[in-house]
């Protein structure tokens, strides 16, 4: 090597910082963690309109909906909307027993309506399925579950081809739980699969669908009493156990399965290394269930929701844990490693997020069921820049090359 590359090759490593090859100077820039984000407290609940907030929120244009457990006019739950940059929450249809109860999931919109489920009330009080305009009225019934076709609908529909799909925790042929459809413009639940514990027990979350193909989990049942991962054709029929978990990959999965590419990846709130709960990804055939991070309380506990992605992060929430143990959004790569605590929750900005998060931009969007100014949960916004070292680092190592090319023809 001559002495005007040695040279070369010293300063190179002295203004990057970097490691040297025989090539010439290679700068090799660690991955930037991703900041903390600003969380902003958007909206608070005061229980008349509403309280107790364990959906998560659907995004339509700048105005985010969304239904709340309890609060209103008759304390049996609302459906409201709140600006996206904050302010007063808008309250489009209030629930009174006969219309349906307690709507906990997410909500989904086509065209002018809205379209979710109450977990009670109805015409049997096993909860209904129902349609609200856009802009808020009188809740159309569109189906009321009588037990046998289900009961308990913890999570809000999908809607494809004209028909809503969902689960029931409970109700159905052994009891155990169904997978269900209805048509959007109204008429009978069908259901498309009864639970019988082996097979799966109390599916929580919604389904994903993908082609012709339903894809859940329950959160008991399957092999050893820890919840699974099944598949059902849309049409319905026999309900497919993809993998158990075990209790060392998870236990107890809440929240549906987030499809990238050809793998699923969701959450279970128990069990792992801690018994704190997991982050798991299972191939879409099935088979071994990969744990990608266990939660241990200071990074978070007890993770509820479904995960959101971009780019190579997922991002998600947990119950419980961090600093305050009242709850924390977090964030990890997609290949698993090391759970990053994006915020922590303490009571002032909201407590105890269970509800799936929405990504908008780089802002994340979600609720809390407790917490906020009158401890009825909030509405928050979490805004994650992206790191500033990844460009920079890039330029600077374009210039370092160029530089190094013009030297060594000198």
């Amino acid at each position: 090597m001559s002495r005007k590359s040695h040279m070369m090759n010293r300063r190179c490593a002295a203004f990057f910082g970097a490691a040297l090859t025989a090539a010439g100077c290679l700068v090799i820039p660690a991955a930037p963690a991703l900041a903390q984000g600003t969380l902003t407290t958007l909206a608070s609940f005061n229980d008349g309109n509403g309280a107790d907030i364990r959906a998560g929120l659907t995004l339509v244009n700048s105005t985010l909906y969304g239904s709340a457990n309890y609060g209103g006019v008759n304390d049996e739950g609302t459906l409201f909307s709140v600006p996206v940059s904050g302010g007063s929450i808008s309250d489009l249809a209030t629930f009174n027993g006969t219309n349906g109860a307690n709507p906990r999931g997410n909500l989904v919109v086509t065209g002018s309506s809205l379209y979710g489920t109450a977990f009670s009330g109805g015409a049997y009080g096993d909860g209904t399925v129902f349609s609200v305009p856009l802009g808020g009225g009188a809740v159309s019934t569109l189906a009321s579950f009588n037990s046998t076709n289900g009961s308990q609908a913890y999570t809000g529909p999908i809607l494809s081809g004209g028909k809503l799909y969902g689960v029931t925790y409970a109700g159905g042929a052994s009891s155990d739980g169904t997978v269900f459809s209805v048509p959007a413009t109204g008429g009978t639940v069908t259901d498309l699969a009864s639970f019988h514990g082996t097979d799966g027990k109390n599916p929580y979350a919604s389904p994903t669908l993908f082609g012709n193909t339903l894809y859940g989990t329950t959160y008991n049942g399957g092999a050893n009493g820890d919840g699974e991962v099944f598949s059902l054709p849309i049409a319905g029929g026999t309900v497919s156990v993809l993998a158990s978990f075990n209790g060392t990959n998870g236990t107890g999965p809440l929240s549906s399965l987030l499809l990238v590419g050809n793998n699923f990846y969701g959450t279970t709130y128990k069990g792992g290394a801690d018994g704190d709960g997991t982050v798991f990804s299972i191939s879409l055939n099935g088979g071994t269930i990969t744990t990608l991070a266990s939660f241990n309380g200071t990074n978070g506990a007890n993770p509820y929701a479904s995960l959101v992605v971009s780019g190579n992060t997922l991002y998600g929430t947990t119950e419980y844990g961090g600093s305050s143990n009242e709850g924390t959004v977090f964030s990890l790569p997609i290949i698993g490693g090391t759970v990053t605590t994006l915020a922590s929750f303490d009571g002032t900005n909201g407590s105890y997020p269970i509800a799936s998060l929405t990504l908008s931009g780089n802002t994340l969007y979600g609720t809390t069921y407790s917490g906020g100014t009158d401890n009825d949960g909030t509405v928050y916004a979490l805004t994650t820049p992206e790191p500033a070292a990844g460009p920079a680092l890039a330029i600077l190592l374009a210039w370092g090359l160029f530089s190094l090319r013009r030297y060594r023809k000198s």
